[in-house]
């Protein structure tokens, strides 16, 4: 579908980006992990580990190879700096940036004892992002009662990258998923090490927003993440896959490989060796839209083939949206800001990748540019949630594992300065929540809201310890049955009134 290819549009911006450790306190014992030992700081009772390698560097010969193992190294490593964000056009990434990158940041309270794993995947539309940013900063949620884990992974031309020298050469006969196989090697790098932080590698729940949510689609779906994660929370993004197998052809290995020949020949470079004698600002200068696609390997057929096959991995999955994001995502998704009435059919067709019904443009008219502007941002963002609700109806109807959604309507306190992406409940507004670190934003946080970061940043852990969002002082949180009286909406009553859940049924099902 067309709007999952555009989310690769996203980007996540939210709170301040951070260059380094920002502690200033004793070091820990040294762990030993894969590869050598390392040793963090502790500040109080949190154990804190920065850049820490999970793969080897993928320069020269390795890039846009499958993620290889860490070169061993002798004495302690310092584990006491956030890494180089990995290479990318991301103009909001202030970070230093490499294609060194593929390393990981632990929070892991003193004294830890088989506590869960929350696994954070970054946004950023498979283009920018970085597992540094301010607001993941993970101290607070472990706090909560858990280790958490950010990561990062390769980001455009170098993550997303097709090519046919590129499948050739790999065993597999595929390319194209590179950063997607970054994000298995860390998981396998948590399931190998993460006991030697006190936490329970039979209790790995993976989370992300936006492409980070995406993510947590491709690996619910793809064999070769099987048995390296036991829940998935997916935040304003869905399966990285196409819904059905009439929907494959934009995300098909070989016409990814036909478009990263021709932008090679664009560059001049005639095989992959050329290409990987470019240096990265040759690389990054020509526009290119990164994208997961069904490789055959990684990922190996649309979504709803999988469910019906039960090649899902089948592990309790919550998924969610946000009331306001539409006004974010749909100029990015479709690539202007001119919603015209004159061009309120075409843009709803671009949006959805098939023309829409009568039904559907009588519920989200355009008879004036007012009217038409209105209704893209709400069918852009009711669309969103149809994407991850269809999603946690298959999950349901074709495995053992419950499902769990919510509708984050709550309206954050305004910044001091004018607000322009992500603002009330637009795209990523829950993030600060759920990592309870309203105070990495110097709002006027009122006391609701900072009792809401509380209670989301408790469900999460109890939703990674339990497979769960209900728990003790939790509110009650039912299963998804595929109807909006089972959506967990969260809020207070007059903005559950403001953004009533959306009907639904003037959307196509995913699964006829």
């Amino acid at each position: 579908m067309r709007h999952l290819r555009a989310a690769a549009l996203v980007a996540l911006q939210l709170g301040g980006l951070a260059a380094g450790a920002a502690h200033a306190a004793q070091p820990t014992v040294p762990v030993k992990v894969t590869g050598g030992a390392i040793a963090g700081t502790r500040d109080g009772a949190m154990n804190t580990y920065l850049g820490v390698p999970f793969a080897a560097a993928p320069v020269g010969a390795l890039r846009w190879r499958a993620p290889q193992a860490v070169a061993p190294w002798k004495g302690v490593k310092p584990a006491t700096a956030y890494s180089p964000a990995c290479a990318q056009t991301a103009v909001w990434v202030s970070n230093p940036k490499s294609e060194d990158c593929l390393y990981l940041n632990i929070w892991a309270p003193e004294k830890a004892a088989k506590l869960p794993v929350i696994v954070w995947i970054h946004g950023g539309g498979y283009y920018g992002g970085t597992a540094a940013q301010g607001g993941f900063d993970g101290a607070n949620l472990a706090g909560h009662g858990a280790i958490v884990v950010t990561i990062n992974y390769r980001l455009g031309i170098f993550g997303f990258f097709a090519h046919p020298d590129l499948s050739a050469e790999s065993p597999h006969r595929a390319s194209g998923n590179q950063g997607l196989l970054d994000q298995i090697a860390a998981l396998r790098w948590v399931k190998d090490n993460i006991a030697a932080f006190g936490g329970d590698p039979e209790r790995v729940a993976i989370a992300g927003e936006s492409a980070g949510g995406t993510s947590v689609g491709a690996m619910v779906v793809s064999p070769l993440a099987k048995g390296l994660f036991q829940r998935a929370i997916a935040e304003s993004g869905y399966a990285a896959v196409p819904r059905d197998a009439g929907d494959r052809s934009h995300l098909d290995r070989r016409r990814a490989e036909a478009q990263g020949l021709a932008f090679a020949r664009g560059l001049g470079a005639t095989d992959v060796a050329r290409l990987r004698a470019l240096s990265v600002e040759a690389l990054q200068k020509p526009a290119w839209s990164p994208q997961a696609i069904v490789d055959g390997h990684v990922l190996r057929e649309d979504l709803a083939t999988t469910y019906r096959r039960h090649r899902q991995n089948d592990v309790p999955l919550l998924v969610g949206w946000n009331a306001e994001e539409g006004k974010d995502l749909a100029p990015e998704i479709l690539g202007t800001g001119d919603f015209t009435a004159a061009r309120h059919r075409e843009l709803a067709t671009r949006l959805l990748g098939d023309a829409p019904s009568e039904a559907l443009l009588a519920r989200y008219p355009g008879a004036t540019d007012a009217q038409a502007k209105a209704s893209i941002d709400q069918l852009t963002n009711d669309w969103w949630g149809w994407g991850s609700l269809s999603w946690a109806k298959l999950h349901a109807r074709h495995g053992r594992a419950k499902s769990y959604a919510y509708f984050f309507a709550h309206q954050p306190a305004e910044p001091a300065t004018p607000c322009g992406y992500g603002c009330g409940a637009g795209h990523g507004a829950e993030i600060a929540y759920v990592f309870d670190n309203l105070d990495k934003d110097g709002r006027a946080w009122s006391k609701p809201d900072r009792e809401l970061a509380a209670r989301l940043a408790r469900t999460w852990v109890n939703f990674a310890a339990m497979g769960s969002p209900e728990g003790k002082g939790l509110p009650a949180w039912p299963a998804y049955d595929g109807t909006n009286a089972s959506v967990t909406r969260i809020g207070n009553e007059a903005e559950l009134e403001r953004y009533p859940l959306p009907d639904f049924s003037v959307f196509p099902p995913m699964e006829k």
